[in-house]
């Protein structure tokens, strides 16, 4: 199997990284501390770069990206330990508007013009996707959401219903009750409750609905990809340069064998990232979000000892966040979890087998 990347795919992975630019604890800080913990101005640079137009199909304004140009979006973005919420506020809205046949609404959010979270948890539900208790009463919608990312920042919330609707919902419409809290990497979600909220009604086939969190999968697997790849690399940089004993530390054999093991397992998650997004795109919508499911459990489970390994061979002082290590695996954490954790994508991924 071919792995390498064309020439427009580097130039992305190139222009990505300009943007990012060196990672800046300070003024990561800084974001986190503003209203609703990230940037407006700095997103629409991140529209106006294509970062969006890329998960929006052409017939609807968009770039048309495949799997693969997104899952090195997503990897890019996680290598340089990005705070802007690309998947769960850019990917998952723009692919669910889009699934819904709701053009115009795509064109805004590839454009920048409008900001929107997605509400498909349920309390009570762990990782499940499915709305089973949010529902529509005289063209209103009653239930309750949790763990809406960015909910604070949006314009329009996207809430998924049972009976496979989609609800568009204007954040200051009647009934909307959002109450934030801060999650582990920094970032801010809500719970949601709705009241008899008015809003608009889309239809969104349940098909349709796994093949999208099939891709959020696919995606979250690759920044903790990008995610793993940076602790790696400052942890093999800060061996180079601590010492004991009047030797560098990452002289020493036991710690070469762990770092040995965990550029391995780095490796085979980027085969399994990569093996899964050259799936033939026309993969049956039911056999999708289980493939995928089961490629973010590997991600997931080498990621997370990657970010331990660089924890502890940083003395324990990667966990902090004076350290860009301690970021970046809080980040992997929260990926880790989203559209379910490692022992429930691995239950997805054995029933498809």
């Amino acid at each position: 199997m071919n792995f390498d990347l064309d020439e427009g795919q580097h130039l992305a992975r190139e222009s990505i990284g300009r943007f990012l630019g060196p990672i800046d604890i300070a003024a990561r800080h800084a974001m986190r501390k503003s209203a609703g913990g990230y940037s407006r101005a700095r997103w629409q640079e991140g529209a106006d770069l294509g970062l969006l137009a890329l998960a929006a199909p052409e017939a609807m304004g968009g770039m048309g990206g495949t799997m693969v140009d997104l899952a090195l979006v997503a990897e890019a973005l996680g290598k340089g330990v990005a705070i802007d919420p690309w998947l769960e506020n850019g990917v998952l809205p723009i692919r669910l508007a889009a699934a819904a046949g709701e053009d115009a609404l795509v064109e805004d959010l590839l454009t920048g013009a409008r900001f929107a979270a997605v509400a498909f948890a349920e309390p009570g539900r762990r990782y499940e996707t499915a709305a089973v208790a949010t529902r529509v009463e005289g063209g209103r919608i009653i239930g309750s959401k949790t763990f809406v990312l960015g909910a604070s920042l949006a314009d329009t919330l996207l809430v998924t219903l049972a009976g496979n609707q989609l609800a568009t919902v204007a954040h200051n419409a009647a009934g909307v009750v959002l109450q934030d809290y801060p999650v582990i990497d920094g970032s801010n979600a809500a719970t949601l409750d709705l009241h008899r909220t008015p809003a608009e009604l889309l239809d969104l086939p349940a098909a349709k609905f796994d093949r999208v969190i099939g891709d959020g999968r696919l995606l979250a697997a690759a920044e903790m990809l990008g995610l793993a790849q940076r602790m790696f690399d400052d942890t093999l940089a800060y061996t180079r340069e601590r010492e004991q004993f009047g030797a560098a530390i990452g002289t020493f054999q036991a710690l070469q064998h762990r770092l040995v093991e965990c550029y391995a397992a780095l490796e085979l998650a980027r085969s399994m990232v990569l093996r899964t997004a050259m799936q033939d795109p026309t993969t049956d919508d039911t056999d999708w979000p289980r493939i995928t499911a089961g490629a973010k459990a590997y991600v997931g489970e080498a990621a997370t000892r990657i970010g331990l390994e660089a924890v502890q061979m940083h003395g324990g002082m990667g966990q902090t966040d004076e350290l860009v290590i301690g970021h970046a695996l809080k980040r992997v954490m929260l990926l880790d979890k989203i559209f379910g954790d490692q022992t429930h994508c691995l239950r997805s991924y054995a029933r498809a087998a």
